[in-house]
């Protein structure tokens, strides 16, 4: 069995969208599937003969799906088992756990319990570089009107692309050399992949690589056994239906999956069939990025086990890495690649917060540009009060008014956030916000049953001490303070 790598650069935009809908939000894959690859070679399906069988139904050709790359290293789909602190996290090089790694299923600093947050995107390779996702392009057509030689009316539709000039690696796998040739013949050279081919999107470059080093599975560690989906998996049942949740036979190992341990996401499509000019049968997936966690009962050598499992290989799907070096953790499930991983910004998806800047809506002559800067200082606004209330929250001032951490005071209820969040929405200004709530005779927080029971010295200073550092956010910001307060309660 021999494994090949190829680069693909994308010469225009291409255009892979994650579904067959076609009205509606359309979104485009963050990967170039194996299947397109198996596409290109099939256009000369004649041209091989007998051996088209082999190469393109038997699964002895498996063309692997196409990632993200840069300086020409093989990435892998973010592990589904990597955790970040939420709320706080903003990128994988801060502070992140294994799942599986995790004592007791929790994380407790300081007497409290973490919140924790999956990481479902992005990407990373074996020089520990972190892709936040592909960069896209959005574009917007009109379908054209053939009689009246025009744009067709009421017919507006969106493109979501893949942007041009990216390079993606995938890789080959033969199980016989005798392949290699003819197939590198038809795939290498300048391509059309995804929709409206033949228009202005879809054109991509396929040359050959040498020297590419892949992730090595790695050893098996406490009688457990780390299966990690590299491209999603299709596995049937013993009456021929799709399932989420596999034998271990499949896999070829004695054990049973310990499915606490795992992180499995799901994903649905049809395939589009070009020459029926219809889709095939829908299938059902695990996710590349998942992760199984196998209780072994006998022992094994990675090197022996399968490579690909499951059905449609020949497309690519079915690959799994054992036990990647990129799941190892610490006691108590740090994750070692932690504190070597590098981010590489200059990846970034499509959905990603742009870049806001406060621009003067009085030197704007028009009524649309008036509005757009009223709502670009407007989103800006927003976005400063939504990072400085994050902050607040993950402070030690919010620590000391979280619910159930006082033993000599009641806890604070989501009743009591809610009437300091109605008073901040009432309130004309913070001064007034201030009195109203920390007068020393009449306050709200100062007098009666509360303050017995609820707000004593320290609460109120730590509370003091959050609004005062916020002035210039003014009552907003305490208002939607309180509204975050009454989530954490009892959690």
């Amino acid at each position: 069995m021999t494994t090949k790598y190829y680069k693909c650069k994308l010469l225009t935009d291409v255009v892979l969208n994650s579904s067959l809908a076609t009205e509606g939000n359309m979104q485009s894959l963050d990967y170039i599937p194996g299947s397109n690859f198996l596409g290109i070679v099939a256009e000369k399906y004649k041209d091989f003969g007998a051996n088209a069988y082999d190469i393109f139904h038997s699964g002895k050709v498996s063309f692997g799906d196409a990632l993200i790359s840069k300086n020409e290293k093989v990435s892998y789909s973010v592990p589904f088992s990597l955790f970040t602190e939420k709320l706080k996290s903003k990128i994988l090089t801060d502070r992140v756990w294994v799942h599986h790694g995790i004592e007791n299923g929790f994380i407790k600093e300081n007497g409290y319990k973490l919140q924790l947050k999956q990481v479902r995107s992005g990407f990373i390779n074996a020089d520990k570089d972190y892709f936040s996702g592909v960069e896209k392009e959005f574009a917007l057509k009109s379908a054209y009107d053939a009689d009246e030689r025009r744009s067709k009316e009421s017919a507006m539709f969106g493109f979501d692309a893949i942007k041009k000039e990216q390079e993606f690696i995938f890789s080959v796998i033969y199980d016989d050399d005798k392949y290699i040739g003819p197939i590198e013949e038809v795939l290498i050279g300048i391509h059309y992949i995804g929709k409206s081919k033949t228009a202005q999107f879809g054109m991509v470059n396929i040359s050959k690589m040498n020297e590419v080093k892949p992730v090595e599975p790695g050893t098996v560690k406490n009688d457990q056994l780390i299966i990690y989906a590299e491209s999603n998996l299709c596995f049937l049942n013993e009456n021929g239906q799709a399932t989420f949740q596999p034998d271990v036979k499949e896999f070829g190992i004695n054990g049973t999956i310990n499915w606490a341990k795992s992180q499995i996401r799901t994903y649905s499509y049809s395939p589009w069939n070009n020459t029926r000019n219809t889709s095939n049968t829908q299938r059902d997936v695990i996710l590349k990025g998942s992760v199984l966690v196998i209780n072994l009962k006998d022992s094994i050598d990675v090197n022996s086990l399968p490579k690909q499992v499951g059905e449609f290989n020949a497309e690519g799907l079915g690959r799994v890495i054992y036990n990647p070096e990129f799941l190892e953790y610490e006691t108590g499930g740090k994750w070692i690649w932690e504190r070597e991983l590098t981010a590489q910004n200059n990846i970034q998806t499509a959905n990603n917060t742009r870049e806001l800047k406060k621009v003067e809506a009085n030197k704007f002559n028009t009524p649309l540009g008036k509005f757009l800067a009223k709502r670009n200082n407007y989103e800006l606004s927003e976005k400063e009060l939504g990072d400085k209330i994050i902050e607040e929250l993950n402070s030690n001032e919010a620590r000391k008014l979280k619910a159930g951490k006082n033993k000599q005071k009641s806890d604070i209820s989501k009743t009591q956030w809610g009437a300091i969040r109605k008073k901040a929405t009432h309130a004309t200004n913070i001064t007034e916000l201030h009195d109203i709530l920390f007068e020393e005779k009449t306050g709200y927080l100062m007098h009666g049953v509360a303050a017995e029971r609820i707000w004593d010295e320290n609460r109120r200073d730590a509370l003091k001490r959050i609004i005062d550092r916020n002035n210039d956010l003014g009552t907003t910001f305490v208002a939607k303070f309180a509204a975050e307060m009454a989530k954490k309660v009892n959690s």
